[in-house]
């Protein structure tokens, strides 16, 4: 066969046409969203590619990354590392990123198995191969880590259980019940085109920055991947519009409200390429306004004015929370620091230059002062309760008012005679649209109060998440510091920090 018959014969003409069973039996949710398809055997398959020829790609790219992997490890790169806080960054990656790259594989098997369309279902295939790679190849680094650095070495149990890794479970949980093509949406367009550039490119630049080599090779095999994820996205929503006229609103409402719940979800990433490394290639203002702003709202929506759509509902909120967003969420990590398995650490004169110059508009006249509080005792700043939690992203309700900073954003929505408390304007009108599905979020006030936790507190509570409370609770002492450096003179003979 030439090239174009092969590739028809192992993808396209493998398709199934049940003849004794209804369509709709087979697959029960194709018309539960309103989605007109009139020729779904027109749709393209971006990926071009046949399995064979996939998997000897992804041979290739493993082989490259292992290679880095075990030189990394062989040598001792970790004690290269410019400073020990980084690790404390890749700890929040870790609990944040891989059990959602492993979420992420469920999703695409879930949209292939509910859409009738080969060309979605080959695609949904590959991709779906990929992230359980993804989560395979971070895991492999967040184990070599946890030899060398405290915190990581109930890594699935903390995973499991910790507070903070609701907010990615919320975004995938929500996905996985909705319909297929909405799921689609939230994954291949709203979370891989718009935000995965965001994702990976600084922070894997910061790493690169800071001598973690083997977290840059995790970010160009990653990236390469996330390219063709993103042709997935970007090709199922053009043609989602050209099916129909029809799909036209649906599809506006689900990039609204994806829009905010994947950027919401990328809150700790502006964390960690603002505050984690101690060489910053680029700021996250800076990282927005390039890959969302210029490549997204600018570029991309210019083009889909033609079907009909415009820019997500509350994307103004997005652009003027840039200046603000990192500092937020980096505060609110350091309010509930004792409840998380990364540290805090002290800013240095250099952060806060660098903070200055690259936020002139609000670092210094909000946010500093409260990093300087906390430079004087690590729990100056640390909020002595629980907190109340948005009950759409789950993220606590601390995001400041962009036009008016020194006033909270927290919203309210009554239901059924219950107050619910979100984070935003734009997460308030994803819980109006949908409050029955909202209105289940976990709380951990709730859990902690019902017993969830234990009965002995808070020792149980260290105990529930997998880790101790010296791994929470402190940013780098001047032993801490004096370990590292003496680290740094003697590589691979003894550990940074002693795991627990």
């Amino acid at each position: 066969m030439g090239v174009k018959q092969q590739y028809h014969a192992m993808t396209r003409d493998l398709m199934w046409n049940p003849k004794d069973f209804d369509m709709n039996r087979v697959y029960p949710l194709l018309e539960k969203e309103g989605i007109i398809l009139k020729d779904p055997s027109r749709w393209e398959d971006p990926f071009r590619m046949t399995y064979n020829q996939y998997v000897k790609v992804q041979a290739e790219k493993d082989l490259l990354y292992h290679a880095v992997r075990n030189a990394f490890e062989a040598n001792d790169g970790h004690a290269k590392v410019v400073d020990a806080r980084w690790y404390e960054g890749v700890k929040a990656f870790a609990v944040a990123v891989q059990p959602a790259e492993y979420q992420a594989h469920r999703l695409m098997a879930y949209v292939g198995r509910n859409i009738p369309i080969e060309a979605i279902r080959f695609a949904t295939f590959n991709q779906c191969i990929d992230e359980l790679r993804h989560a395979q190849i971070e895991i492999k680094h967040y184990a070599h880590m946890s030899r060398q650095i405290d915190g990581l070495h109930a890594y699935a149990q903390t995973n499991e259980n910790n507070w903070f890794n609701t907010v990615p479970k919320s975004f995938f949980d929500d996905a996985l019940t909705s319909g297929p093509f909405e799921a689609l949406m939230a994954i291949s367009f709203s979370f891989e085109y718009v935000f995965t550039n965001i994702l990976f490119l600084p922070f894997a630049q910061s790493a690169g920055a800071v001598g973690d080599d083997s977290f840059v090779a995790i970010g160009r095999s990653v990236q390469s991947d996330e390219s063709r994820h993103m042709a997935l996205g970007m090709s199922a929503l053009k043609m989602l519009l050209e099916e129909d006229d029809r799909n036209i609103p649906i599809i506006q409402k689900w990039l609204d409200k994806w829009y905010w719940r994947a950027y919401r979800i990328f809150s700790v990433i502006a964390t960690l390429v603002d505050y984690y490394p101690r060489i910053r290639p680029i700021s996250w203002k800076k990282a927005f306004e390039i890959y969302v702003e210029d490549q997204v709202f600018d570029g991309l929506f210019k083009d889909l004015r033609k079907y009909g759509i415009r820019p997500p509902l509350h994307a103004e909120d997005s652009i003027k929370e840039k200046n603000h967003y990192s500092h937020v969420t980096m505060r609110i990590l350091d309010h509930y620091k004792h409840a998380n398995v990364f540290r805090g650490f002290k800013l240095q004169e250099d952060d806060y230059e660098w903070l200055s110059n690259e936020y002139p508009d609000t670092f210094e006249r909000y946010y500093a002062p409260f990093y300087r509080r906390m430079d004087d005792h690590v729990l100056a700043v640390a909020s002595p309760g629980i907190p109340a939690v948005c009950c759409v992203c789950q993220i606590p309700n601390e995001f400041p008012d962009p036009d008016h900073p020194t006033r909270l954003w927290t919203q309210y929505s009554e239901y059924n005679n219950k107050t619910y408390m979100t984070c935003s304007p734009g997460c308030k009108h994803i819980f109006d649209q949908e409050p029955t599905k909202y209105m289940q979020f976990w709380w951990p006030a709730e859990a902690y109060i019902s017993g969830e936790f234990g009965e002995n507190l808070p020792g149980d509570l260290f105990k529930y998440l997998g880790f101790s409370p010296d791994e929470a609770n402190e940013y780098y002492s001047s032993r801490d510091y004096e370990r590292w450096k003496e680290h740094r003179k003697h590589l691979g003979m003894e550990k940074i920090f002693v795991t627990r």
